[in-house]
Parts: C-alpha cells; structure tokens; sequence
C-alpha cells in the first residue's frame, strides 16, 4: 500500500491536507502524512485522522479512482475518525 501512495501521490492537487492520516483495514493498516503538499511515509505522531476500510482492497480501489468516493461513504463501506473533509482531500489527493 506504501508504494501505491508513493506513486499515486499528487502534489499538484493542493488539497490543503496537513495531517497525519491512517488507513485501517481492520486486519492491517498504515499511516502516513500529507504536509504543504509532500507526503510523509513516515508519519509517528498520532494520526489526527483514521479511515475505516472494509478491506484493503476497498482502501486501494478508491485511491486509485476506481471506486466513487461519496457513493462508497455513503452506502457504509468506509468510515471515518476526524474530519470528514479530509476524506475526500485525502482521495483526491492520490488522483491524477
């Protein structure tokens, strides 16, 4: 999952993200950070931002555009800790 946020990533869309954020799966997850438009891989601090996956393969989908984010929200098949917004700034964020 690293390495898709790594090549996804793109700085041009200037979301306005500056957080911590964590993707959970619930068998698994990761965390990373998006700051002044640079992501951080490396992201120790407590996650100001946790998104609640039905799978890892949900969580890839939708960071690659394959999945509607609002439909997916909306239906229930992810959920989020924190600010709503960010959820979309974060997919967006990994869009072309």
């Amino acid at each position: 999952m690293y390495d898709l946020l790594a090549e996804r990533f793109n700085p041009e869309h200037n979301t306005g993200l500056d957080a911590c954020i964590r993707l959970d799966w619930g068998n698994g997850g990761i965390q990373f950070a998006v700051r002044e438009a640079r992501l951080d891989l490396d992201c120790d601090s407590p996650p100001e931002m946790t998104i609640y996956f039905a799978s890892e393969a949900l969580a890839s989908d939708l960071l690659r555009g394959e999945v509607d984010p609002v439909s997916a929200f909306m239906q229930g098949h992810f959920r989020a800790s924190g600010h709503l917004i960010w959820v979309f700034h974060t997919m967006a964020a990994f869009r072309p």
